[in-house]
């Protein structure tokens, strides 16, 4: 029976929110564009991304920031911020927003001397823009101030918001396009880790599926990869997702506010799933093994208060077979670790976008969106964002922490809030790099 005499969930409309989210999303992109200026020859910025190992007095340069404590260095030899040299005005570098010297030192002038004369990464900057002293205002215009986001992305990706790494077709890029460094604590692309390139064996491990977020689904899986083939076996730890029955004669429930108890999947007992992969796509089938029907706890019902239907859930038997497409080895604004991809998980179609260790200046972050189309669930769409480096120095891009929002279809039969909660990644260790060399 219906539970009666509760008080019933209500969730704010957000189609307004949305609606003006994504027109504030496509109003900034006209705004994408070039900004450097090459009006004098002597001032100077090294680039972000740029390999200091490869160019004169690079080295020297490297030793400088490593003994001075800046955290501008990535995969041991590379910027990870602009480096703004100017020689003309008061003779000062800024290494991004890390560091300033006014003025420079005269070893650091030499160095920077010497790397101006041989390096390709440089581009030059005008006297003008030495003007500004650091921790003083200056004047601009209401245009520049609306154009200052997608301007920095367009510094930080050299004059390309997005641009394609070579697409590999070598053995070593076919077979490794499974390593991940990044293990998710809720969904995400399971964690990759390698145990030999050459023959592609490796591990993978994943709490939840990749296009699902934190208590959206109680599955965890572990496999095998070798070459193009992966075997995984999957199981179920109920308390990451609401709600089981918890032992009771209850089969109804209420809505829950914060995490939703609809809208979810579930898992059986022992699963296993056998998938071929190479960088374009992945193609999956995932058979039940034991649901241990007769003893276990089956999803809690919640009911539209509407229409008094039960709001969808998506409940794993039988068989299912599953793909996915998607964009490899792409660069998109920095992350060497980014995808946009169409799916087929559980029955479920899926489109979205994840990219790794994003950059706008000098903020690192993480970004996730994935829509789930309607069909055993409702409709929902997924967003995440992951704050790599809060302050300066801070994990060093280890750990990422941020908001993850699932919106969709709630019982009070409106467009809403299904789960806002914190999730997080962590990055295990930096053998994916090998993939891009």
């Amino acid at each position: 029976m219906r539970i009666k005499n509760y008080i019933k969930y209500r969730s704010p409309d957000f189609s307004q929110f949305v609606k003006i989210l994504f027109g504030s999303f496509f109003f900034i992109y006209l705004f994408i564009g070039n900004s450097y200026s090459q009006d004098s020859p002597k001032n100077f910025s090294i680039q972000s991304g740029c390999d200091l190992s490869k160019h004169t007095s690079g080295p020297e340069l490297l030793e400088f920031i490593k003994n001075n404590g800046l955290s501008n260095i990535i995969n041991i030899n590379s910027t990870t911020q602009n480096i703004a040299v100017f020689f003309q005005d008061s003779g000062r570098v800024n290494f991004g927003t890390i560091e300033s010297f006014n003025p420079m030192p005269s070893e650091l002038k030499r160095i920077l001397t010497d790397f101006q004369t041989d390096s390709k990464c440089i581009n030059e900057i005008s006297t003008g823009e030495s003007s500004t002293t650091p921790g003083k205002d200056s004047l601009t215009s209401f245009w520049d101030i609306l154009g200052f986001i997608p301007n920095a992305i367009a510094k930080n990706s050299k004059n390309r918001a997005i641009r394609f790494l070579p697409l590999e077709t070598t053995r070593k890029n076919l077979l490794n396009y499974y390593v991940n460094p990044y293990l998710q604590a809720f969904g995400g692309d399971p964690l990759g880790i390698p145990f030999s390139y050459k023959a592609g064996v490796g591990l993978t491990v994943g709490f939840g599926t990749p296009y699902s977020g934190p208590l959206e689904t109680d599955m965890v899986k572990g496999g095998l990869h070798l070459t193009f083939l992966e075997v995984s076996v999957t199981g179920r730890i109920k308390e990451m997702v609401m709600k089981y029955s918890s032992n009771t004669n209850r089969t109804e429930d209420l809505p829950n506010t914060w995490i939703g108890n609809w809208n979810n999947i579930f898992m059986p007992h022992l699963g296993i799933e056998l998938a071929a992969e190479i960088p374009l796509f992945r193609i999956s089938y995932f058979s039940t093994i034991d649901t241990l029907q007769d003893v276990t706890d089956n999803p809690m019902i919640v009911r539209n208060e509407v229409t008094g239907e039960p709001m969808k859930n998506n409940v794993i038997r039988g068989d299912y077979f599953g793909f996915e497409v998607r964009t490899p080895y792409l660069v998109f604004y920095n992350s060497s670790r980014a995808k946009f991809y169409f799916a087929k998980s559980f029955g479920e179609y899926h489109l979205g976008f994840v990219g790794r260790e994003m950059r706008i200046d000098d903020l690192i972050f993480d970004f996730r969106i994935n829509a789930t189309f309607p069909g055993k669930r409702d409709f929902q769409f997924l967003t995440e964002l992951y704050l790599d480096n809060i302050w300066p120095g801070f994990s060093d891009k280890a750990f990422g922490i941020g908001p993850s929002l699932r919106f969709g279809m709630t019982p009070s039969n409106k467009f809403g809030i299904i789960t806002a909660l914190i999730n997080a990644r962590f990055k295990v260790g930096d053998f994916f790099d090998k993939n891009l060399r």
